[in-house]
């Protein structure tokens, strides 16, 4: 690049710019003595200034380049971090969770819809390596969730809602792959950070057990991990010998639905079009075989959740 010199002088500052490097290289060359000195210093500023823009030039082009690196590596560091934390340290985890919405009131851990959560979510976790915990929570909304470790959670306008006991064990289904691919402790982790990761690691729970009740009945998940529960959970109802359908007509009845009820399940689990026929698709493609009836009253579990002024499905 072409420079423009600048001198000072007793009348003023003078310039001059060389129309090519060969002229430049004249100028400095040829320069009377008198003004050689500021030339040079000229030359000088314009190296140093020069070297100060590829440097903050590199710094840029570093700090560019690591940010895209985080981007793309993000989910593969969320995901080693979760492997950090010990299942029994991840249960304590999930206990604690739960010991805070007990704080509230509204749980309720026995009757007959617990009874029937117990009765299928048995069958979808034999052989797991999570201690499994079902409790329903008296809100008249249509959600469920997963803790970390194994609780899961139901509201019991989820239950009212459902047609059948199969609907609810698409739903059961669903969560249980959450928790068993640690969904719900990686989308932990993003949401409170690696201060909350190292707490947890350390086996210290209780500091941040009532940021985790209030955050993780409202978890989003990425379309890849919700396909991945679907597919895995239709997996799991057919080694427990339960009717797989039941996942996509219960997710066909809430969008359905939706406007006309208070669905919480839509929001962090959204049903679309794309995913209930990839359901759809995932049923068709299992192989055929019997399956064994669920032995639960279900027209009584319905009535002994539902209460005057629920929407009614």
């Amino acid at each position: 690049m072409i420079q423009l010199y600048a001198w000072d002088t007793p009348n003023g500052r003078l310039s001059i710019t060389p129309v090519d490097a060969a002229a430049r290289d004249t100028l400095l060359g040829t320069a009377p003595a008198a003004l050689a000195p500021a030339l040079q210093r000229h030359v000088r500023g314009n190296q140093r200034a020069r070297t100060r823009l590829r440097v903050l030039g590199g710094i840029a082009a570093s700090l560019a380049l690591l940010l895209v690196s985080l981007w793309w590596t993000y989910g593969a560091i969320v995901s080693w971090a979760a492997d950090q934390v010990p299942v029994d340290v991840e249960a304590k985890l999930g206990a604690a969770t739960l010991a805070e919405l007990q704080k509230g009131g509204k749980l309720i851990e026995t009757g007959p819809a617990v009874d029937a959560l117990r009765t299928i979510g048995d069958r979808l976790t034999k052989g797991s390596r999570y201690q499994y915990h079902w409790a329903l929570l008296d809100e008249a909304s249509i959600n469920a969730f997963a803790a970390p470790g194994g609780q899961v959670v139901v509201h019991r306008g989820l239950i009212a809602a459902a047609k059948t006991p199969e609907e609810l064990a698409g739903v059961l289904a669903h969560e249980v792959q959450h928790i068993e691919q640690r969904h719900t402790l990686k989308s932990m982790i993003n949401g409170l950070g690696v201060a909350a990761l190292a707490t947890v690691a350390l086996g210290d729970v209780s500091a941040i057990a009532g940021m985790l009740a209030y955050q993780v009945g409202t978890l989003s998940y990425s379309r890849d991990l919700e396909a991945e529960a679907d597919r895995l959970g239709l997996a799991a109802l057919v080694r427990a010998k339960i009717r797989p359908d039941g996942m996509a007509s219960f997710f066909r009845t809430l969008e359905k639905q939706a406007p006309q009820m208070p669905i919480a399940l839509l929001s962090s689990h959204p049903a679309t079009d794309a995913r209930i026929d990839a359901i759809d698709a995932g049923i068709a493609a299992l192989p055929k075989q019997d399956y064994l009836p669920l032995a639960i009253d279900w027209p009584a579990v319905q009535a002994s959740v539902r209460k005057d002024g629920d929407p009614q499905p």
